[in-house]
């Protein structure tokens, strides 16, 4: 009577250890795109609240406000402090500038650190045609 055989070889565990680097090398990636995207819907949220405030500075002022204390909203910056004056309102993910030409940047701050990809990028919001481009070519081809 033959003993049974247990376990599995050296080469069939290279082989399940081989698929599993094969999938993850695609899927991380598409992980870091996903996540991107999604910290991209959050500045283009404030793009949409800052253009709404913007609106009626202008209606009231005849023209854009690039101080962020001019604008009836509050927006907290990383420290739970509102933002105020002409700098940049330095948040988690974002650093928002204003512009007098109606114009909104986004800078994506170093931490928590960019996917290698897109690295520190800066998206740019034009009130006035509703388009938002981007800095780097990676963000514009995967994130915009």
């Amino acid at each position: 009577m033959k003993k049974a055989r247990r376990g599995f070889t050296l080469i069939e565990l290279l082989v399940v250890v081989l698929i599993i680097g094969i999938l993850a090398s695609t899927a991380i990636p598409q992980y870091f795109k996903v996540v991107e995207r999604a910290r991209l819907a959050e500045a283009q949220s404030m793009f949409a609240t800052v253009k709404s405030a913007q609106m009626a500075y202008i209606t009231k002022n005849g023209r854009f406000a690039n101080n962020w204390g001019d604008l009836d909203l509050t927006f907290m910056n990383a420290r739970g402090k509102p933002c105020t004056g002409a700098g940049p309102c330095v948040q988690k993910i974002y650093s928002y500038m204003l512009d007098t030409d109606g114009s909104i940047y986004a800078t994506r701050n170093p931490e928590p650190t960019p996917a290698s990809d897109y690295g520190i990028y800066t998206l740019i919001y034009d009130i006035n045609s509703a388009v938002t481009t981007c800095t780097q070519v990676n963000c514009i081809r995967d994130l915009i």
